[in-house]
C-alpha cells in the first residue's frame, strides 16, 4: 500500500496530475517522466555550465575513448546538427579537443581534456543527486527494476 507521504513526493513535472485519457499510453508517460527529470537535472547541470547532451557526450568520450563527431552522434542517439552544437560548446569551454585522426587525415577525433574529465566527475555527482530526487517515490529495488526494464526495451 502506498502511503500519503509517498503520494506527496511527485516530481515537479507531475504537477496538475496526469490526464486520465493518457495514463495508459507509454509514449506519454515516458515523455512526461523525461520532462519531470529534466526539471530537476537541468538546473543542477546548468550550475556546472553543462547541458545534459554535453554531459552525455563527455561521458561517452571518457568511458569509450576518442570518437568522431559522427560516431558520437550515433552512440548518443542525437542528430548531426545538434551534435555540432554540443561539440562546439564543449570545445569552446575547453572540455574536448579535436585532433586529426591518425588513420584518416581528413577526419578529426574528439578527445576529452583533463578539464573535461573533472567537469564530468562533478556532473556525475549532480546527475546522481537529480536521479535520487526524481526517483524518491521508488524503493531501491524498484529503481533497479525500472532501469532494467528500460535497458531491455532499448536493447
Amino acid at each position: 500500500m502506498v502511503s500519503d507521504t509517498e503520494h506527496s513526493r511527485k516530481p515537479a513535472g507531475a504537477r496538475g496530475g496526469l490526464p486520465p485519457a493518457l495514463t495508459d499510453r507509454i509514449g506519454f508517460l515516458l515523455g512526461r517522466a523525461h520532462l519531470a527529470h529534466l526539471e530537476i537535472a537541468a538546473p543542477l547541470l546548468g550550475k556546472l555550465g553543462l547541458a545534459g547532451k554535453e554531459m552525455g557526450a563527455l561521458a561517452i568520450l571518457v568511458s569509450e575513448g576518442p570518437a568522431s563527431q559522427q560516431q558520437l552522434s550515433q552512440r548518443q542517439g542525437i542528430d548531426r546538427t545538434t551534435m555540432v552544437a554540443v561539440v562546439d560548446a564543449l570545445e569552446h569551454e575547453g572540455l574536448v579537443e579535436r585532433r586529426r585522426d591518425p588513420t584518416d587525415r581528413r577526419a578529426y577525433s574528439l578527445h576529452p581534456t583533463a578539464k573535461g574529465r573533472r567537469a564530468l566527475s562533478r556532473a556525475n555527482e549532480a546527475a546522481e543527486r537529480a536521479e535520487d530526487q526524481f526517483l524518491a517515490p521508488l524503493s531501491p529495488p524498484e529503481r533497479t527494476q525500472l532501469k532494467a526494464f528500460l535497458r531491455r526495451l532499448l536493447s
